[in-house]
């Protein structure tokens, strides 16, 4: 085990709830009819978006960052590390998490990174700056935040992406700490077959400048290789390590993108609905915080309390998916 406590965790999301009746409709007047789709295989119900013109993804990520600070009696001055995870940053430069140490009044002497594993980069987060910590003794907090606005490239033709989408924010502080908590391990599994399965730029970086619109908005097709077997797998592999059992970890944090996959993984993994919540209907899909947002929902109703394990998997584009096993 790494000891790391989780201090803290804070969610920003946007204001404005959007039914789905609103992209039913829209499929419709194309042709579609993804009643069925939306509803019971992604298992949508609304999503909360934010206002275009004043919020994007780095103020998501300065609003729960600021939240969770103000929640541990922390400052800007207390935090040695800051990772912002995007699938679409606001800025490469400087990189969004230079903006986000200035607005939260960081210290000189501060690591900042923005760390891209689109989907799965929160996840990668966590267990990289978790491992950072522990050979670095200068760093002893870290702040983590996922913030995505995946709906500013979405496809509008695309039922894949087109939907999906909530605009939100999660941010994390850890921790060093002696007590018996923090990162057990780890497990990573790459599909690299599927790298041109999901494309942002659509056209590519290079081709840019000669693109119109639509060459470049996130070019979506569906996974066709997605094995929840190996994600299953991965987890109870991790849990046999620990000498744990799926009856041991109060809450299994999955990708909330697809209703249905959590169902698979339920059945795969033999786990009840009360130890692997769905909040994807509240939220919509906010990509890389999104099984953060399902730990901080599971705390927030005390299905997950200190000393708790918890696993968190998704997978991101490319394929690649993750597993992290953490003591809460």
């Amino acid at each position: 085990m790494i000891n790391v406590n989780l201090l803290g965790i804070e969610v920003y999301h946007g204001q404005q709830v959007v039914p789905n009746d609103t992209y039913i409709d829209h499929f419709k007047k194309k042709g579609k009819d993804l009643a069925h789709f939306f509803e019971d295989i992604i298992g949508m119900d609304k999503r909360y978006l934010i206002d275009s013109e004043k919020e994007n993804s780095v103020t998501m990520a300065i609003a729960a960052a600021e939240k969770v600070l103000d929640k541990t009696g922390l400052t800007g001055e207390d935090i040695d590390m800051i990772v912002l995870s995007s699938f679409f940053p606001e800025y490469t430069a400087p990189p969004s998490s230079i903006h986000l140490h200035h607005a939260i009044n960081g210290k000189p002497d501060c690591i900042c990174l923005d760390l891209n594993g689109d989907c799965a980069g929160m996840i990668l987060s966590l267990e990289n700056v978790t491992k950072y910590m522990s050979v670095t003794k200068e760093v002893k907090r870290a702040l983590i935040v996922g913030s995505d606005y995946i709906n500013s490239v979405v496809n509008p033709d695309n039922e894949f992406c087109h939907g999906h989408f909530g605009d939100a924010a999660c941010a994390i502080i850890l921790e060093k700490t002696t007590d018996e908590r923090g990162l057990l391990g780890s497990k990573c599994r790459i599909n690299s077959e599927e790298h041109n399965n999901i494309l942002f730029p659509g056209c590519g970086a290079s081709n840019l400048k000669n693109a119109d619109k639509r060459e470049w908005l996130l070019d979506w097709k569906p996974f066709e290789n997605v094995s929840l077997e190996s994600a299953a797998k991965n987890m109870l592999d991790l849990l046999q390590e620990n000498q744990l059992t799926v009856s041991d970890v109060s809450m299994f944090c999955f990708s909330q993108y697809a209703y249905a996959n959590i169902v698979d993984l339920r059945k795969l993994m033999d786990i009840d609905e009360a130890h692997s919540i769905f909040i994807g209907g509240k939220y919509g899909y906010t990509g890389t915080s999104s099984p953060f947002i399902a730990f901080y929902e599971a705390i927030a109703n005390e299905k997950v309390k200190r000393g708790d394990y918890a696993m968190f998997w998704t997978i991101g584009a490319g394929s690649q998916n993750i597993a992290v096993l953490f003591r809460y």
